[in-house]
């Protein structure tokens, strides 16, 4: 019976090694020469930690490969997660407010980096504003969308933005 690389003991990332292949796809290799095609790399804790921990997992959700902080694996297997996370990564970025209903809980239809979406607010706590100047949006759904920079909006937009910070 083979056991999974975490059963065995934690690997050290600059043990193992992780490729890209045209089509995206991503394998990791294991000091012991085994080979795990199609990984997918995620993170730990999405929203409270993103510059790690990083999990790699197997196509069956199994963890392969724990990686603590992204600041200390090793330059080139830091690159290659990085972009991994950014192509993979569901928040979507709102663009513009289109408009925002005044009833409760208001119903939000927005442009993002993914079209066009209308949700409603989880509560209304659910706007965070943050001190670099960008806001996170929590829907009913529990979807966190982003604005990266308030004051790159459109000046529309940002009227409707505040009347909800």
């Amino acid at each position: 019976m083979s056991m999974s690389p975490r059963a065995q003991g934690p690997h050290q990332p600059s043990a193992c090694q992780l490729e890209a292949a045209a089509d995206g796809d991503l394998t990791l290799t294991t000091p012991d020469g085994h080979q795990h095609r199609q990984v997918a790399v995620i993170r730990g804790f999405p929203l409270s930690a993103t510059d790690g921990p990083v999990a790699v997992v197997g196509r069956d959700g199994r963890e392969l490969l724990w990686i603590a902080s992204l600041a200390t694996a090793p330059a080139d297997l830091r690159r290659l997660l990085i972009d991994q996370l950014a192509a993979d990564e569901f928040l979507p970025r709102i663009e513009a407010i289109e408009t925002i209903t005044r009833n409760e809980p208001s119903t939000w239809q927005v442009r993002t980096d993914r079209g066009r979406h209308r949700f409603e607010l989880a509560a209304s706590d659910a706007v965070i504003w943050h001190a670099d100047g960008g806001v996170t949006i929590t829907d009913r759904d529990g979807i966190c969308y982003v604005i990266p920079a308030v004051h790159q909006l459109d000046r529309r937009s940002r009227r409707l933005l505040e009347r909800h910070g």
